[in-house]
């Protein structure tokens, strides 16, 4: 009886300390960087509606007002966007799986124009819809004349930083393309 005893507790030190170093062996360094998701709320010019905006997240989430809780469609780079016709600006992105990270994220605040609280500004829409009117924009440049490159006029038109980066490639992509036809290139 003593020795199946002891042969029993060998085993479970043996097991307790396999998986033990397994756990060590897959924990994060201390230096490794921990991912982040963020959410901010811009309200518009005229106080009518806020735009909330979200980065870092894996779906499903949903979006809470206090009031409500409404899902949030959060595409492949887990980013969302969403505008709301209320004057209300406390927003918090919940989790809808109890395994997921982030379990809730307050949403900031943010003025009109500012970044404050966004990691990258990066809104993939902005970016298709700016490259296109960029591109549509040199290439009718380039048509006209080859001697000067487009530039945004930036006037009378709000858009976030993300959409004039595009249009700016958007734009000398569209340029080049026809210039470098017309000159053989």
């Amino acid at each position: 009886m003593h020795r199946h005893t002891r042969r029993s507790v060998i085993t479970a030190l043996l097991a307790s300390s396999f998986a033990l170093s397994g756990a060590v062996a897959l924990a994060p360094s201390a230096g490794a960087a921990v991912p982040t998701a963020s959410c901010t709320v811009t309200p518009n010019a005229n106080g009518t509606s806020v735009t909330i905006r979200g980065e870092g997240f894996t779906a499903p989430r949903n979006l809470n007002d206090g009031e409500s809780t409404v899902p949030l469609s959060v595409d492949a780079n887990g980013n969302f966007q969403v505008t709301r016709f209320q004057k209300n600006v406390d927003y918090t992105v919940l989790a809808v799986n109890e395994d997921q990270n982030f379990t809730f994220v307050n949403c900031q605040v943010v003025k009109s124009g500012d970044s404050t609280g966004t990691t990258t500004g990066h809104n993939p829409r902005d970016d298709r819809r700016g490259y296109g009117d960029g591109y549509r924009a040199g290439r009718s440049a380039g048509q006209k004349s080859c001697d000067e490159t487009p530039t945004p006029d930036k006037s009378g038109q709000q858009h976030s930083d993300a959409y004039w980066k595009a249009w700016q490639r958007g734009a000398d992509a569209g340029f080049n393309q026809i210039c470098n036809s017309r000159n053989g290139g």
